[in-house]
């Protein structure tokens, strides 16, 4: 096991990967690694763009799948990048710089509720000051309050090239909130002081792969049956919508759909590259459209891709075929082989 590796080239050959060249983050060190069957779980999709696979970027219009969430335009806004962070009060006076740099970013904005509370736990009361100290909740739907979640920067830019502007503009974001608490409010806040502020955002969204098979937000509802499921997934809908008409780093608005609660299926067409024949995916840049991936990226969904895909991946090594070559005949010893280790049954009858 290497961790803390990035997939910096890949080599190919027609339709088959022969070797991913990996660099140690800590080190500089680049190995590489061959194999016959790869599995893709980085979340960027960057082993297939780096082979040639083709990908989806952003969101499908309604016309192209009839799904209800979706826009009436496609276009290629995303999921952003967000930044955790925890205050304290201390027991004694704490000072902060001037912070100009900070914010021109975060303008008069100066509400930190919604933080975490403590690691694990997040949307915390936290301070606001000033005109930001009172807000109305909306228990309609989940996270309506100015939480954590909603510190999100990028939506329109590109995930690949443009992470670090990303991440310093949040960073602008959180030290210019907490600068105009503490000034706005300077004897009610004297003791505050930031206790924690991750300085590696959390990944929003990037490409997703175009498998044999697009999953959609139809399927999801309907809990559509295919004969290839080896997946059972949960949760809601959850979509972002940028667009907050003074702050660039809240958003607009935020759904939170639970559909009727219930688990669905995945296809195994939804987790192998439609272009490259040894390469399969885990995690939220699966064959999905922007809306139904809005459900399946939960890290628990995930987990349900990955054991399916190494299941696959054993059958690939035991037959001497491809992901795409287990459809069909083997497709019921596949469904059995996640059976044994999930527990759960993921025949169409089921």
């Amino acid at each position: 096991m290497f961790l803390e590796h990035t997939v910096y080239a890949v080599e190919a050959e027609g339709r088959r990967i022969t070797a991913v060249d990996a660099r140690e983050a800590r080190s500089g060190i680049e190995r590489r690694f061959t194999a016959p069957v790869f599995i893709d779980c980085s979340g960027t999709a960057i082993v297939g763009i780096l082979a040639g696979a083709r990908t989806m970027f952003g969101q499908e219009s309604h016309t192209q799948h009839g799904e209800m969430l979706a826009p009436d335009h496609g276009n290629h806004s995303h999921h952003g990048n967000t930044i955790f962070f925890r205050t304290r009060l201390a027991d004694h006076p704490v000072a902060f710089p001037e912070v100009p740099w900070a914010l021109d970013v975060a303008k008069d904005y100066a509400n930190l509720s919604g933080q975490l509370e403590k690691p694990g736990t997040d949307n915390g009361p936290g301070p606001a000051a000033g005109a930001h100290r009172t807000f109305a909740p909306d228990v309609r739907r989940r996270m309506q309050l100015p939480n954590t979640h909603f510190w999100e920067y990028g939506q329109d830019l590109d995930p690949y090239t443009e992470a670090e502007h990303i991440r310093d503009h949040l960073l602008c974001a959180v030290y210019g909130t907490f600068s105009n608490v503490k000034t706005t409010e300077p004897q009610e806040y004297a003791n505050l002081e930031l206790d924690h502020l991750a300085f590696v955002p959390a990944q929003g969204e990037f490409h997703r792969y175009l498998g044999d098979y697009v999953l959609t937000e139809t399927d999801i509802r309907e809990h559509r049956s295919f004969d290839d499921a080896v997946v059972w997934n949960d949760g809601p809908f959850c979509l972002h919508y940028p667009g907050d008409e003074n702050y660039d780093f809240r958003l607009r608005d935020w759904k939170w759909d639970t559909r009727d609660e219930q688990p669905y299926r995945i296809p195994f067409r939804c987790l192998y590259s439609a272009d490259i024949d040894n390469l399969m995916m885990a995690g939220k840049h699966i064959s999905v459209t922007h809306v139904a991936g809005s459900s399946t990226k939960f890290m628990g969904n995930g987990a349900q891709h990955a054991v399916a895909t190494a299941a696959a991946a054993a059958l690939c090594l035991k037959h001497d075929t491809s992901p795409r070559g287990i459809q069909g005949a083997r497709m019921a010893e596949l469904q059995d082989l996640i059976a044994s280790i999930t527990g759960k049954n993921l025949r169409k009858d089921a």
